[in-house]
């Protein structure tokens, strides 16, 4: 629906995350879009992705790392650079830096204990918060809140939103 497209652009506006003109853009596209009807099938579009759907990827990148070492972090590094002046693009991108540099600490830490066998509980522990938190940083990311991940060392200066209970976005 347009107005609940339109109210999700006002927070956006009054949260700082996107200038008076990108609203004003982003309002007449929303109203001056005439719905298609789903049988007519356009042959050469391309998929057009916003921002939320792009932070929610931006986050389960950090997973690709169990494809192969450090593609968790050289992935997202690439995708928060490319789209750094989208101000919520770039918050979330600081998000998910925070935590894989965070996590980088801690395994590190978690790998040196091994020598006195409590590394080997702790490396598990860190391997399910990764996995924890990366999804509720994307589930966050995709619904427009702005959160660091619980633990997380702030090596980026984060503005965080407030997490409403029960609010829609």
């Amino acid at each position: 629906m347009d107005l609940d497209q339109i109210e999700k652009l006002n927070d956006l506006k009054q949260k700082g995350l996107i200038s008076e003109e990108e609203y004003q853009q982003a309002k007449e596209r929303i109203l001056g879009a005439q719905p298609q009807p789903a049988t007519q099938a356009q042959p050469h579009t391309i998929m057009q992705t916003n921002n939320y759907d792009y932070a929610l990827v931006l986050h389960l990148t950090q997973f690709c790392s169990w494809l192969f070492p450090f593609l968790g972090l050289i992935v997202p590094l690439i995708m928060w650079q490319s789209k750094k002046e989208d101000p919520y693009i770039d918050e979330q991108g600081k998000v998910v830096m925070n935590w894989v540099f965070s996590s980088l600490i801690y395994c590190l830490v978690s790998l040196v204990l091994c020598l006195i066998l409590v590394g080997f509980a702790l490396l598990a522990i860190l391997f399910v918060c990764s996995i924890v938190f990366t999804i509720m940083g994307a589930m966050d990311a995709n619904k427009g809140v702005i959160k660091n991940y619980p633990m997380s060392i702030k090596f980026f200066e984060v503005r965080e939103t407030p997490r409403v209970p029960g609010a829609q976005l």
